[in-house]
């Protein structure tokens, strides 16, 4: 018996993707020397700018590029046009640890070629020409790797790398640490007895809540499915497990309604701080996630802090 014949496949349709603008401004395509972090501190890698005037390098806030690194002066060097345009100029700005290109040390005004690393502490940055529409894609990219996407927080990868500064800042200064771990009460009963949809729901309708209470004092990260944690720089103990029992009471009374369903999660928190809880910060987030388990085990809803 002869075999059927496969009926022949249709072309596949052609995807025409379509810009949301009409055309990209000839400016956003101009190109000019621009800087990117290629070593250094997790928070400062992948940072881009284009040298659209003259940009000071170094790690304090108020410079053009600020990096995260304690070895640098807090104005080391700057890069900036050449004084007859034809081109772009590396300066050391009289840096404690000096400023070096490709290996040799800088002194005066030395011209600056794609590809050329400038080496200041434990940093690396690398100069190239680039234009705005390139500077907007490496923004793109790094926004992806550090935002979480259901919840528009941060995600763990880029909490860390800040923690890390932050610590180490407040090793050296002697400063205050503060970390509240928060985690859903009851997010796999939603789950299983409503679907994942309304468990995510739930989950990005805590994230406000988190946001609203806590922005304005720490650095937020979404941590892993239902679990949240704040870094709060410089802020007392018992200032964090006021903001905490804040968020506890706001998740408790929040409506979460959707698509007529209403569900009524709730949220355990442990908050521990440097030096109360622990002689180094890196211990901070344990302790803080002890004090949630401590929580979760005395009923539910609740702010724990940690044990001395």
């Amino acid at each position: 018996m002869p075999k059927k014949r496969k009926p022949a496949r249709k072309p596949a349709a052609t995807l025409r993707v379509v810009s949301l603008q009409n055309e990209t401004p000839q400016e956003d395509l101009r190109r000019m020397g621009s800087l990117l972090v290629v070593q250094g501190a997790e928070v400062d890698l992948g940072q881009h700018m284009l040298c659209d005037h003259p940009i000071i390098i170094g790690r304090d806030e108020r410079v053009d590029f600020s990096l995260s690194d304690g070895s640098i002066s807090r104005a080391h060097c700057s890069v900036e046009r050449a004084e007859d345009d034809s081109g772009y100029v590396l300066i050391d700005l009289d840096s404690t640890n000096g400023t070096t290109l490709n290996g040799k040390q800088v002194k005066g005004r030395i011209a600056l070629e794609t590809g050329d690393k400038i080496f200041l502490g434990s940093s690396v940055l690398r100069f190239a020409f680039s234009d705005q529409v390139d500077v907007q894609y490496h923004s793109r990219v790094e926004e992806l790797v550090q935002t979480d996407a259901l919840t528009g927080l941060d995600t763990k990868r880029q909490y860390d790398a800040v923690f890390e500064v932050v610590a180490k800042q407040a090793t050296q200064e002697g400063s205050r640490i503060t970390v509240a771990v928060m985690d859903l009460d009851g997010l796999k009963a939603i789950n299983d007895t409503h679907g994942h949809e309304m468990g995510s729901f739930a989950i990005r309708e805590v994230a406000t809540l988190v946001r609203n209470c806590m922005q304005n004092y720490g650095h937020l990260a979404r941590f892993g499915g239902d679990e949240f944690v704040c870094c709060f720089p410089g802020i007392d103990h018992d200032v964090a497990l006021e903001l905490s029992e804040e968020l506890r009471s706001a998740v408790e009374s929040h409506d979460f309604s959707h698509e007529g369903v209403r569900v009524h999660p709730t949220m355990c928190v442990g908050v521990a701080s440097y030096p109360d809880h622990v002689s180094e910060p890196a211990a901070l987030f344990k302790a803080a996630d002890d004090a949630l388990y401590r929580a979760k085990r005395s009923g539910k809803n609740r702010v724990e802090s940690a044990e001395t």
